[in-house]
């Protein structure tokens, strides 16, 4: 249940950014990539988009 709350929680953030990761979701096991294809790599909308996945992941008390 833990990283399926995980990949809940990415879900507002990225809708309100309009910038999607990839999320490789597993059991028990979530991997997010965050990268801006159209510029070939990691772009400063990825990092701000990081800072608010961490938050959502550390308001979800886990």
């Amino acid at each position: 249940m833990t990283a399926f709350r995980i990949v809940t929680s990415v879900v507002e953030p990225a809708e309100a950014m309009n910038h999607h990761p990839d999320i490789l979701f597993g059991w028990g096991r979530v991997r997010i990539t965050l990268t801006t294809h159209d510029a070939g790599g990691i772009t400063e909308k990825d990092h701000q988009l990081a800072r608010l996945i961490d938050e959502a992941v550390l308001r979800l008390d886990l």
